[in-house]
């Protein structure tokens, strides 16, 4: 009845979030109150977690391979998380190679290192856009 005991799942939370930010009379609110380009950075940590939370469930499959170029902390964090920028020499599964510079969120326990192989996966809602998947073995 009034919310309790719901099994919220991660997702709702960033949809609600999104929501807020963005939609109906908290939006609007937001849009007087906050700054463009404070709301421009919420809206990349929003999609962001999204990006993260879609590469932990597992429903992404990994498409590329990597290996880390270099490494820039961005000095932001998101749930105690760095935000980092990788640049990446991507092997994709056809075998064409590129670089490519990525930022994303990574886990402070599993930071990439130079010379580090990552998987990369194609974003689902933008299906030409790369997205971190973790440290392979």
């Amino acid at each position: 009845m009034f919310g309790f005991g719901k099994n919220k799942k991660p997702q709702d939370a960033l949809e609600h979030a999104d929501n807020l930010m963005n939609k109906g009379l908290s939006g609007l609110f937001m849009k007087s109150a906050v700054s463009k380009e404070h709301r421009n950075l919420i809206n990349q940590s929003l999609e962001s977690a999204k990006q993260a939370q879609l590469a932990s469930s597992g429903t992404v499959p990994i498409s590329a391979t990597a290996l880390v170029v270099s490494v820039t902390d961005t000095g932001r964090l998101i749930n105690f998380d760095p935000v980092v920028v990788l640049v990446l020499n991507v092997i994709e599964n056809d075998g064409s190679i590129s670089q490519k510079t990525l930022e994303t969120i990574v886990s402070k326990i599993q930071i990439p290192r130079a010379g580090d192989r990552v998987g990369l996966g194609h974003n689902p809602a933008n299906p030409s856009e790369l997205m971190y998947m973790g440290l392979l073995p």
